[in-house]
C-alpha cells in the first residue's frame, strides 16, 4: 500500500509526476491523514514552480485549486509560506513579482524596480508592491552612495520616488531610507530639512532614538539625533521659517535626549533666529559660546543675532571671532560683516584692512565678491585711506563687550580664595582651590592657578565668580572679581562635631557632624590634646572624588558647647556581659571589652556612662558605643 513516505521519496528522487499521481491516490484513501495533505501540497508546489518557470500556463489554475483545497497544519510555517508563494505564481502578476525577486537576488535592482513600477501602474497604491519597490530603491541609493563618483541626480530621484509610495510607517524600511538620506545629506548635497518634513519625523521608531555603542565602547549618534541635527542646521542656513517651525519641536526633544550635543544648541539658536525670536536665540547662543568660547563661529553667530538690536555688541563679537581664528578659510564672512560696521562708524583704516583681506581671499579662491563689499572700492574714502598692517590691537580693544555678554546671564557666586598646590610630576602646572558658597558646606573646586590672576590675594579673601557645571560635573569658571562687602572665609560656617575616635598610631582624630558628614584631622593641625567625646567646631568644604563626596577640614578647635543632638548621650542602664568580654546595655548600647574589664562590670549590673553614635561596618547600621562608664 502507498504511503505519504513513498510520495516524499519519489519527490526527492526528482520524479515529480509520479509523486503527484501517488499523492492523488492517497488523497482519496479512507485512512488519509495530515501527512498525506503535506505530501500532496509539496507535489503541487513543485509542479507550479516548474510550469511557471517554463511559461506553461495550462495547468496552473487546476493546480492552484487543488493547493488551496488542502488543509495545512498551523504549526507548519514553511509549507504555509511556500503554498502562498506557489499560489501567487499562478497569476501573471505573481510571476512578474517572482521575476523581480530573482533579479533583486542577482543584484539587478534597477530591473527589479522597473517591474514593480510596471505592476503598480495596474494596481496603484498596492501596499506589498510599494514596499517591494521601496526596498529596491533603498538598495539602488545605497549602491550609488558607495561609489566614489556618485551621480547625484539618480539618488535624488530615487529618494523622491520613495516618498510617493504607500509603505508602512513607521517601519524598518522607512527608517533605512532616512538613514541613506542622512548619509547623502552629509556633504550638503540636498535639503535635509525639506526631506524630513516629507518623510515625517513622527514616524521615527523608539530604536531610532537610541545611540549605538560599538564593540570598542565608542558611542555613535542615534539616527534621530543625526537627522535632526542635519535638518535643523539646514533650516537655519536657508532661513526658511516654514522648515524652522517644523523642525523646532523635534529639535527640542533631541535636546532633551542628547543634552551633551552642543551642535543641537547651536542649531536651535539659528532656528530661533530664523523665526525672529532673537532674544531666545541669543540665550541659546550664549549656552553654546560658554562651551565653545574659543571657536570663531560661535562669536560670529552671536554677532549675527544682535546685529539689528545692538550693532556695537555685534562689532565686538566679530572682533572676538577674528581673535579666535584669522584663518582665511573661515574668516572671510566675518571680515565682510565687520567691514560694513566699521564703515558705518567711519573707522576707515580698520575697514580698509578688512575689505582688502576679504577681497584677497575671494579672488584667490575664484569666488564672486558680493556687491555690498565690492562697492566700497569705488567710494572716495577707500582710495584716500592708507592701509594698516594689522587690526589685532583693534580686535583686542573691542572684544570686551562680547566677553562680558557671554557671562551676562550667569549669577555671581560668592567664594573664598583657597591655597595653591601641585600634583607630583606636574609641578610646572600649579592648581588653586576655590571655595564656592553652598547650601550647607562650601563646595571646593580646582582651577589652573594661571587661569585668573589671584597672585595679590591671600588665603580666604572674599571673591565672586561666574561659572557653571558641565556634563562631566566639573565646574567651569569663566570670570572672577573682588567681592565687597565680604570677609575672609565668610562662605564657611562653624559646625559642631564630636570626636568619636583618636588614632594615636596614625596621629589623627576622626569626628562626626552627622550621619552623612564626617572627617579626619591630623594631630599637627590641632591646638592641643583631644579625647573621644570632645565637642569641636569645624569648618568644612565639600569636594567630589571617584568614590563619592568627601569633606576637607579647613579648621578645627575644641569648644565647651554641648554636643549636637543625636551624636552623644548619657545613660544609666543594666548590662549583659558577653562571654567574649564585651557587653550591651538594655537599650543595645555597645560597651567595649576594655571598659568592661577596667570597671569590673558583671552581668546584670547597672552602670552610668556616656555613648557616641557609631557606625557598624559589618552590620552596615548605626548604633551607640560607650566610651566612658562607671559603676553605680
Amino acid at each position: 500500500m502507498i504511503t505519504s513516505k513513498d510520495v516524499f521519496a519519489k519527490r526527492k528522487a526528482g520524479e515529480i509526476e509520479e509523486a503527484y499521481q501517488m499523492a492523488l491516490q492517497r488523497m482519496g484513501a479512507p485512512d488519509k491523514d495530515e501527512w498525506d495533505d503535506r505530501a500532496f501540497g509539496w507535489c503541487l508546489i513543485d509542479l507550479i514552480k516548474r510550469d511557471a518557470k517554463a511559461g506553461q500556463q495550462a495547468n496552473l489554475s487546476h493546480y492552484r485549486q487543488q493547493l488551496e483545497a488542502i488543509t495545512v497544519p498551523e504549526s507548519d510555517d514553511v509549507l504555509t509560506k511556500q503554498r502562498q508563494f506557489a499560489i501567487s505564481l499562478c497569476s501573471p502578476q505573481g510571476q512578474r513579482v517572482n521575476e523581480a525577486k530573482q533579479l533583486s537576488k542577482a543584484g539587478q535592482h534597477d530591473r527589479a524596480a522597473a517591474i514593480y513600477r510596471e505592476l503598480l501602474q495596474d494596481t496603484p497604491g498596492d501596499r506589498d508592491l510599494s514596499v517591494s519597490l521601496g526596498w529596491e530603491l533603498y538598495r539602488l541609493v545605497k549602491k550609488l552612495l558607495d561609489q566614489s563618483d556618485a551621480n547625484l541626480q539618480p539618488i535624488k530621484q530615487n529618494l523622491n520616488e520613495y516618498l510617493r509610495l504607500n509603505v508602512e510607517k513607521p517601519s524598518l524600511l522607512h527608517s533605512v531610507i532616512l538613514q541613506v538620506a542622512a548619509k547623502f545629506a552629509g556633504a550638503d548635497r540636498f535639503n535635509m530639512a525639506a526631506f524630513c518634513r516629507l518623510w515625517n519625523l513622527e514616524f521615527l521608531r523608539p530604536e531610532d532614538w537610541e545611540r549605538f555603542r560599538t564593540d570598542d565602547s565608542k558611542e555613535l549618534p542615534a539616527l534621530a539625533e543625526r537627522v535632526i541635527q542635519q535638518a535643523s542646521k539646514e533650516a537655519g542656513r536657508t532661513q526658511d521659517p516654514g522648515l524652522a517651525s517644523y523642525i523646532l519641536p523635534y529639535l527640542d526633544r533631541a535636546l532633551g535626549e542628547y543634552s551633551d550635543n552642543i551642535w543641537l544648541f547651536l542649531n536651535k539658536a539659528k532656528v530661533l533666529l530664523t523665526l525672529q525670536r532673537n532674544e531666545d536665540a541669543f540665550k541659546f547662543a550664549l549656552d553654546v559660546a560658554r562651551a565653545k568660547s574659543n571657536d570663531y563661529w560661535v562669536w560670529e553667530l552671536l554677532g549675527d543675532i544682535c546685529a539689528n538690536d545692538d550693532p556695537d555688541l555685534s562689532l565686538s563679537c566679530y572682533c572676538k571671532a577674528l581673535l579666535c581664528s584669522s584663518d582665511d578659510r573661515f574668516s572671510a564672512k566675518v571680515r565682510g560683516k565687520l567691514a560694513s560696521l566699521l564703515v558705518e562708524r567711519s573707522k576707515f583704516p580698520e575697514a580698509k584692512f578688512e575689505i582688502n583681506r576679504f577681497l584677497e581671499i575671494k579672488r584667490r579662491e575664484g569666488n564672486k565678491v558680493p556687491p555690498e563689499i565690492e562697492r566700497f572700492e569705488n567710494q572716495d574714502w577707500y582710495s584716500t585711506t592708507p592701509r594698516s598692517g594689522s587690526n589685532d590691537e583693534f580686535y583686542k580693544g573691542n572684544s570686551g563687550a562680547a566677553e562680558s555678554a557671554l557671562f551676562s546671564q550667569l549669577p555671581w557666586i560668592s567664594a573664598n580664595v583657597g591655597d595653591v598646590f601641585t600634583i607630583p610630576g606636574k609641578e610646572d602646572k600649579p592648581k588653586r582651590r576655590i571655595y564656592l558658597k553652598g547650601a550647607s558646606e562650601p563646595v571646593e573646586v580646582v582651577i589652573p592657578d594661571k587661569k585668573f590672576d589671584l597672585s595679590r590675594s591671600v588665603l580666604g579673601d572674599p571673591i565672586k565668580v561666574k561659572g557653571e557645571w558641565d556634563n562631566q560635573k566639573r565646574f567651569q569658571m569663566f570670570s572672577v572679581d573682588k567681592r565687597e562687602p565680604g570677609e575672609a572665609w565668610d562662605v564657611f560656617k562653624d559646625q559642631l562635631a564630636v570626636v568619636d575616635n583618636v588614632n594615636r598610631d596614625k596621629k589623627l582624630i576622626h569626628f562626626l557632624v552627622s550621619k552623612v558628614i564626617d572627617g579626619v584631622v591630623p594631630f599637627s593641625e590641632l591646638d592641643g590634646d583631644y579625647s573621644e567625646g570632645d565637642v569641636i567646631r569645624v569648618r568644612l568644604s565639600r569636594y567630589s572624588t571617584a568614590r563619592g563626596e568627601r569633606f576637607r577640614v579647613l579648621s578645627a578647635r575644641k569648644t565647651q558647647d554641648r554636643a549636637p543632638i543625636g551624636l552623644k548621650k548619657e545613660f544609666r542602664e543594666s548590662v549583659s556581659v558577653h562571654e567574649s568580654g564585651f557587653a550591651f546595655t538594655s537599650s543595645d548600647i555597645f560597651i567595649p571589652a576594655n571598659l568592661v574589664t577596667k570597671n569590673n562590670v558583671v552581668d546584670g549590673e547597672f552602670v552610668n556612662g556616656v555613648a557616641l553614635l557609631s557606625y557598624n561596618k559589618k552590620r552596615s547600621e548605626w548604633g551607640w558605643r560607650a566610651f566612658e562608664i562607671s559603676q553605680i
